[in-house]
C-alpha cells in the first residue's frame, strides 16, 4: 500500500487513536514505516512524547491532537 492509499484509508472514517495505535495502525499498511518516538517539552519544562511515522527520510502524523501533555 502507497502512502496516499493509507491516508485515504485513514479518511474514509472516522478515526480517533492515540499517537501509538495510529503509528501502528500506518507501519502495517505502508511497507518501510516505522514508529518513531519524539520527546517534546512543555513551557514549564516538562517533558512528554508523541509518537509518528516514519521511513527516515519522511514523518507521518496520523493523530495531531495528540501531540500533547497528558491531562491528569
Amino acid at each position: 500500500m502507497t502512502i496516499d492509499e493509507a491516508i485515504k484509508e485513514w479518511e474514509s472514517k472516522k478515526r480517533h487513536m492515540g499517537c501509538n495505535s495510529a503509528t501502528d495502525w500506518f507501519c502495517k499498511r505502508v511497507k518501510g514505516f516505522y514508529p518513531e518516538h519524539l520527546i517534546r517539552y512543555t513551557e514549564d519544562g516538562w517533558l512528554f512524547g508523541h509518537t509518528v511515522a516514519t521511513n527516515g527520510r519522511v514523518r507521518i502524523d496520523l493523530s495531531p491532537y495528540a501531540d500533547r501533555p497528558r491531562e491528569d
